[in-house]
């Protein structure tokens, strides 16, 4: 049994394409609705970029308001079949008409859309697509319901509505004045990647996408447009459409190596480890002074968790470009190691060399070292609970004192890579926390070595309630720095 929610878009301009917005919702048996609204969402997004004229059907919305007092609808309905609302969307003018459907299933939302014209209810344009809803531990439909509608927008208007413009031109009437005069003439974006850029520098990433693909339509040559919109396909959640995109952009200026670059970029991005290999070889192949292509492999290597090759690579291209950001991520790749002091020099000469601290560059920076910190701090902890259980033994405790020596060492080292480690004013508490937790473990690892030089009998029991509290502070430092991200 399908209920509808009727939602349209009417047409304010004669030369303005119209989209009737209809979500269908399936009645299933269940004690909670499986069904998440998305028809909004969606009409937001595609008004923002101005490709068609969405409207939603309530009857408190100004545009309805306007169409029954202008005597084009008799009233809202509340249900209607397919057939039906393909006769409003005629009756509205309109010349689409999109049927969708979103509906929770366990921790995934699965959508559906079709696109079809009012006259004649020829499908366009159909897709189906599946979104976790899990984000920072924690279900959020609506946060899934707004990245469909999202991708819903930027595939109809890099589809369907492909040749349409992408600059907004009509106003929404007042429901006392139903008979404003529309605009006659549509104005075209002359400067789609001016305005592109802006869009998306502005963080409207849907019209961005459009605009820059038009752009790319109007320069096809144009480097500057080609990297923009690989930006924008990125950061709307699209690492393959943006893989694809530099891919064509490399086959067409082969002279340009960034777009491989690129490209591998994007691959990684969207966990297609194998696939960026190839395409960083490709790059390193047609020019070995790629300092960007060797940067990347770096990162490819850490992934894998081969450090060496990660280090070398990271070498390579720091002698062909002196970036601070290479060197920084080196010394990840050495603290992974667990080679502290080299990470130790590392950071430092970055710090000292102008590592960026602008605060959205230096905040995503700290984020992917809290990928390298809290794996590294888990293993010292796992390493130190061996050798408090070994160390109540009395008979291991002389085979011990080297190791546990040993140990103390790789934790002060690894708190001297912390120390020169600058948090964002964002993961300040996080990281304090951080600290604390490994501050914790080297008063445990110091316990330990007493405990085995024979210094103090006590000094076990105490570094093994110290370890339990490090423990704890550092689970306190994850949580936090999970609110922080969520903030």
């Amino acid at each position: 049994m399908i209920l509808p929610i009727l939602l349209a878009a009417v047409s304010i301009g004669a030369q303005r394409p119209t989209m009737l917005i209809y979500q269908e919702t399936v009645v299933e048996f269940t004690d909670a609705d499986p069904n998440v609204l998305v028809s909004r969402k969606l009409g937001v997004n595609l008004e923002q970029n101005g490709k068609v004229a969405p409207i939603v059907w309530s009857s408190d919305d100004p545009a309805i308001t306007a169409a029954i007092a202008a005597g084009k609808l008799p009233g809202l309905p509340t249900t209607a079949k397919r057939s039906d609302v393909l006769d409003i969307a005629r009756t509205l003018d309109a010349s689409y008409v999109a049927f969708l459907e979103l509906k929770r299933t366990g921790a995934e939302l699965v959508g559906k859309i079709d696109v079809l014209r009012s006259r004649g209810g020829r499908s366009l344009w159909k897709n189906e697509t599946k979104v976790s809803i899990i984000k920072n531990g924690r279900l959020d439909p609506e946060n899934g319901a707004q990245s469909v509608a999202n991708t819903w927008a930027i595939q109809l208007n890099s589809n369907p509505f492909k040749d349409l413009p992408s600059k907004p031109i009509f106003e929404t009437p007042e429901p006392t004045k139903p008979d404003v005069a529309p605009p006659t003439t549509v104005a075209i974006d002359r400067t789609p990647l001016a305005s592109g850029v802006k869009a998306l520098n502005e963080g409207r990433l849907v019209a961005a996408v459009a605009l820059l693909h038009d752009a790319v339509d109007v320069e096809p040559m144009s480097v500057e447009a080609r990297m923009a919109y690989i930006d924008a396909l990125r950061q709307s959640g699209h690492p393959f459409l943006a893989a694809d995109e530099a891919a064509r952009a490399a086959q067409l200026m082969p002279l340009e190596g960034a777009f491989l670059v690129e490209a591998a970029q994007s691959w990684i991005e969207g966990g297609k480890s194998d696939r960026a290999y190839e395409i960083i070889a490709a790059a390193i192949v047609a020019n070995p002074e790629n300092a960007a292509a060797h940067s990347l492999l770096g990162d490819l290597f850490v992934g894998r968790l081969e450090l060496e090759r990660a280090i070398e690579s990271y070498t390579k291209s720091y002698e062909v470009k002196q970036d601070p950001e290479t060197l920084y991520k080196r010394a990840q790749a050495h603290a992974i190691a667990e080679q502290f002091e080299n990470s130790v020099a590392d950071i430092e000469r970055a710090n000292s060399t102008g590592l960026s601290r602008e605060p959205e560059r230096a905040e995503k920076r700290y984020r992917e070292t809290v990928k390298v910190v809290d794996p590294v701090i888990d293993s010292l902890a796992a390493n130190l609970r061996n050798l408090l259980r070994e160390a109540a033994d009395p008979a291991q405790a002389t085979a011990l004192r080297s190791r546990g020596s040993a140990f103390l060492k790789r934790v002060e080292a690894f708190l001297s890579y912390m120390d020169r480690i600058d948090a964002p004013e964002s993961h300040a508490r996080s990281h304090t926390r951080r600290e604390l937790a490994l501050g914790l473990l080297h008063q445990a690892a110091q316990g330990l070595v007493k405990h085995l030089a024979g210094n103090n009998p006590d000094s076990l029991g105490d570094a093994e309630l110290l370890q339990i509290e490090a423990m704890r502070e550092f689970a306190v430092a994850k949580q936090q720095f999970q609110a922080e991200i969520g903030s």
